[in-house]
């Protein structure tokens, strides 16, 4: 029989005028099979009834944390979670997503195994507008090579598809992530650089679990393509970052995984600014 991890987990929401949606994504963390949660709520100077809601939730259910701060931006609130988490473990989500029951325990089960630094699930994918949805992220990938090099796994992920570029729909070691920050002056893929930051210090396996547990609401405010993503000087700022994750004299294979990396990146932008016309 495998062990069941009963570790407390910290979930840390951001919250920002999400007053319709707030109330879903928190019925579906509290109703967690996986009990021993603690739940951040950083109100962000909301100027709608979120602060209002997540007050109240708190009071019905004392695994529920709220703090309340001036606008600082989203990147500021997640920090402000990572500094007051208990958790062995934390997750983020977005406070206009849901999260499917077994979330956390999907997540945490894998973490038996003493080398493992993450564990990553598919997103099922609600465009609201059209009524429709998506599974993605359920396709599995392969494992790092004996001869390959930890970065060029990094980067191999990150050609392949979208799964590591959020820092939703992960569990991530508490002791690492509270040593990280999410970058605040930066207003474009500051989780991406989150996670490849985790990456580098944790420097343990990942764990892909190939069930859409994360529920992902395109179409609200915060969601919707804006121009930080139809701009490419922010893609360009990313790929600088990257480069300097990378280091200094990479390998072939990190050089050719990195230019993939460029293509794709390439790709969504020009994606960007067709969804944003359309």
């Amino acid at each position: 029989m495998s062990k069941i991890t009963t570790d407390k987990v910290s979930i840390i929401i951001p919250i920002y005028n999400v007053a319709k949606y707030l109330p879903t994504c928190l019925d579906s963390v509290v109703a967690q099979t996986h009990q021993n949660i603690e739940i951040l709520l950083i109100n962000d100077g909301s100027t709608d009834d979120s602060g209002h809601i997540a007050d109240q939730y708190a009071k019905k259910d004392a695994r529920i944390h709220v703090i309340h701060q001036k606008n600082q931006g989203q990147s500021a609130a997640r920090n402000i979670g990572l500094s007051k988490a208990t958790g062995k473990y934390i997750s983020f989500i977005d406070s206009d997503d849901e999260i499917k029951p077994n979330f956390i325990s999907e997540l945490i089960a894998p973490f038996t195994n003493s080398n493992l630094s993450l564990t990553v699930c598919g997103i099922h994918y609600k465009r609201l507008k059209t009524n429709s949805a998506t599974d993605v992220y359920i396709n599995p990938l392969r494992s790092r090579r004996k001869v390959e090099s930890f970065k060029a796994y990094i980067l191999y992920l990150l050609a392949i598809d979208g799964r590591m570029y959020s820092s939703v729909n992960k569990l991530y070691h508490a002791e690492i992530a509270k040593t990280i920050q999410f970058d605040q002056n930066l207003n474009f893929a500051e989780d991406t650089k989150f996670v490849l930051d985790y990456l580098q210090k944790a420097r343990g396996e990942i764990s892909f679990i190939l069930k859409p547990l994360y529920v992902y609401n395109f179409g609200t405010a915060g969601s919707t393509i804006n121009r930080t993503a139809t701009t490419w000087q922010n893609w360009q700022t990313s790929y600088q970052n990257l480069k300097h994750w990378l280091g200094r004299n990479p390998k072939l294979s990190e050089k050719f995984w990195l230019h993939l990396v460029y293509l794709r990146w390439r790709i969504s932008h020009l994606r960007s600014i067709r969804r944003a016309k359309s």
